[in-house]
């Protein structure tokens, strides 16, 4: 899994700047990168059993961040997925809702075009053979947020690319939290 984190403003593409491993026994992520190569950060979950909050560490093992996953549903009332990243030692949280309120609305009062055009696009891979490209994903630009900082980290879901504030946001939990992101979306 690769993910790419440029600066706010910085145009063109960019090669990813850290590889990802993830243990298979603890779910355990370690993110290498940087000049050398060396260990960057680690995130892990909170307990054994859930997916939804998740600790960052620094490679010496301090505390960055914890980043929280809640999940988006449709009864008693819609809800979009929100992701939190609470950074260690400061009192705010980036906030980050999965599409906006305008995106989904037109998703949803476009939705038997995306059926019909869904089925199109069936029918084709059965004479293709390539169903690679056969989902119907609803809006997935994320900005994360908060009072005072304007939007230090932004996904924008067309082009898979992170953009985020260096002056707001430590690159490695930008990176830890784009990890997740991208690992909850192929989920």
């Amino acid at each position: 899994m690769s993910s790419t984190i440029q600066l706010t403003g910085a145009q063109g593409e960019a090669t990813p700047v850290a590889e990802v491993f993830e243990r298979r026994t603890t779910k355990q992520w370690r993110i290498h990168g940087g000049g050398g190569g060396g260990l960057m950060c680690s995130f892990q979950p909170t307990a054994p059993d859930t997916h939804d909050v998740y600790d960052v560490h620094a490679a010496d093992g301090t505390p960055l961040a914890r980043i929280t996953r809640r999940a988006g549903r449709f009864l008693p009332w819609p809800r979009r997925v929100r992701w939190a990243v609470q950074l260690t030692g400061t009192p705010r949280t980036f906030t980050g809702k999965v599409g906006s309120g305008y995106t989904w609305m037109l998703y949803a009062l476009s939705s038997p075009v995306w059926l019909l055009f869904f089925l199109f696009m069936l029918v084709y891979s059965l004479f293709e053979g390539d169903t690679s490209d056969t989902s119907l994903d609803g809006p997935t630009r994320t900005r994360w947020r908060t009072t005072g900082s304007g939007t230090p980290l932004d996904y924008r879901g067309i082009n898979k690319v992170y953009h985020y504030d260096p002056q707001h946001l430590d690159a490695r939990v930008a990176y830890a939290q784009a990890v997740l992101h991208a690992w909850e979306r192929v989920r």
